[in-house]
This record gives structure tokens, C-alpha cells and sequence, in this order.
């Protein structure tokens, strides 16, 4: 081969290198998918063990217990929840069925108030409210040290002081002790409330003389929680939630697609608003 041919065919093997090479740089990396990355929180979320401490407010007219555990595998993050009730003066009890929780949800109205004090439906927030915050929190870490730990603020059953206000004193007192506590706060009490003002057509109470939660509210305060848990959005959550029942059947809980819809846009537009109060610092 002549040696001219010979250069020719060494400047074109060059030359298509270097065009090959430009065109791999040029290339966009591909990109992550978020669906997979949504399934890589899950698997990490899933098979985690939550405790829900609370009285009457938390389990009219269901457990939150079971409407946060169904509203959480919906969006496939399966959990184990467990619902207690809140003997405050024996938390080790509460705590030892598990070696270990992940979340602990504590009615906040609990707090500070000794048995003589229930049934009275008091929304004043005690005196003794932020050292009974830090004895619970001290608690649960000397048994969970990573655990989660998340007030569920109240809201004002009556009076004067049943206003979004009123609520979000409540609320605020809730961040406080919180703060120096380093737990979390959920945006319960603020977005039952405003509900409850804003919509009088639905059962957010059971009744006008009834300030527990009635269908609607429990299910707003079941999205709440599920924005704190999760860290993600309820909007798009069914309306129609399967809950294990008692002899350990299933049954359905079941509110109008629209109510829905409103109750999922409220719990996160509030826990939005809030956001910055609702974690703690680091």
C-alpha cells in the first residue's frame, strides 16, 4: 500500500475518534427516575414500628392508628402501628411491647394534667405543660434513642377561644416545648379547627355539643399525620381507607370523594405553612 494511502486511512481513523468522542460528551446524562427513587423511600419507611398514644380525641370514631397505618400503605409504605392508651405516670409500660419504635404520636393535651383533669375538656395549656414534655421525651429516648418523636397539638372545643386563633396558641405552645426538646410538632389542632369553621357541613366534630373528632375530622387529622410521617403530600390519598376491624376482618372507611379532596388540600396546606415549626432543629 502506498505510503500516501496509508496516511489517508490513519488521518480518517483519527478523525472518526475524535467525532465519536464529541458526540458521547454531548450526550445528557440519564435521567434519575423519581419513581424510583419514591420506591427506594418506601423500602426504607416500610416495616418500621409506630406507636400512637392518645385517649378519646385519638380514636373517635376509629383509631388513628388505623387510618394513618391504611393511608400510609395506600401509597405503598407499609408500617406497624400500635395504638396505646395514655398512662403517662408508666411509659416504660407503654414502650416495652416493642424493642423498638420509630415513631411515637403523643396526644399533647395529655401533658401536664394529672386524671382528675379528663373529661373536663379544658383547652388551657398547664403549667406543668413543657417539664411533663421533656419527662416523655426523655422517656421514649431512653428506650428509643433515633425514635421520631410527634406531638399531636389539640384544638378548642367550645368558648370564647374556639377560634383558628385560639388554636394556634395551642399550637404554638406545642412548638415550644418542642423546641427544646428537639421532637416534632403536627399541624392536627390548627387544620381541625380551621375545618371546622370553614366547613359546618361536615362531621370534623361528632356533633355541635361534641367536639371529638367525627368522621371528617378524623380523617383530616389521619392526613395531617400522614404528611409528618411520609414528609410527602395526602392529596390524591382514596376516600376509602380498609381497616382492620376488631375480630381481625377487614371494613371499609368511607367519606364523599370531594370531602376528600378538601380535607387531603387543608392538611397540607397547613403543614406547609408550618413547616418550619413543625421539625426541629438541628
Amino acid at each position: 500500500m502506498p505510503a500516501t494511502t496509508k496516511y489517508l486511512f490513519v488521518v480518517m481513523d483519527v478523525l472518526l475518534l475524535a467525532t465519536l468522542t464529541t458526540l458521547t460528551a454531548a450526550e445528557p446524562p440519564l435521567p434519575r427516575s423519581n419513581i424510583a427513587s419514591e420506591d427506594q423511600g418506601r423500602k426504607s419507611a416500610s416495616g418500621q414500628n409506630a406507636l400512637v398514644i392518645g385517649a378519646s380525641s385519638l380514636n373517635s370514631p376509629v383509631p388513628q392508628a388505623q387510618l394513618v397505618e391504611a393511608m400510609l400503605a395506600s401509597g405503598g409504605i407499609q408500617m406497624n402501628f400500635d395504638s396505646k392508651f395514655p398512662d403517662l405516670d408508666a411509659v416504660e409500660e407503654l414502650l416495652k411491647t416493642k424493642g423498638r419504635w420509630d415513631f411515637v404520636v403523643l396526644d399533647a393535651w395529655h401533658l401536664g394534667r394529672t386524671k382528675a383533669d379528663w373529661g373536663k375538656g379544658s383547652a388551657s395549656v398547664p403549667a406543668d405543660f413543657s417539664k411533663a414534655t421533656a419527662r416523655f421525651v426523655n422517656e421514649v429516648r431512653a428506650h428509643s434513642p433515633e425514635c421520631k418523636i410527634i406531638l399531636f397539638p389539640w384544638w378548642i372545643p367550645g368558648g370564647p377561644k374556639a377560634t383558628n386563633e385560639g388554636a394556634m396558641e395551642v399550637f404554638q405552645s406545642c412548638v415550644e416545648a418542642s423546641k427544646l426538646n428537639r421532637i416534632w410538632v403536627a399541624t392536627t389542632g390548627p387544620a381541625f379547627m380551621e375545618a371546622r369553621l370553614e366547613r359546618p357541613d361536615l362531621h370534623i366534630t361528632k356533633s355541635k355539643t361534641d367536639a371529638h373528632p367525627g368522621k371528617e375530622g378524623a380523617y383530616l387529622n389521619a392526613c395531617s399525620l400522614y404528611a409528618i410521617i411520609a414528609g410527602k403530600t395526602p392529596e390524591g390519598l382514596p376516600a376509602t381507607l380498609s381497616l382492620a376491624a376488631a375480630d381481625g376482618k377487614k371494613e371499609d372507611f368511607t367519606i364523599a370523594d370531594a370531602d376528600a379532596k378538601y380535607l387531603q388540600e387543608l392538611a397540607w396546606k397547613i403543614y406547609q405553612r408550618e413547616l418550619k415549626k413543625t421539625k426541629p432543629e438541628k
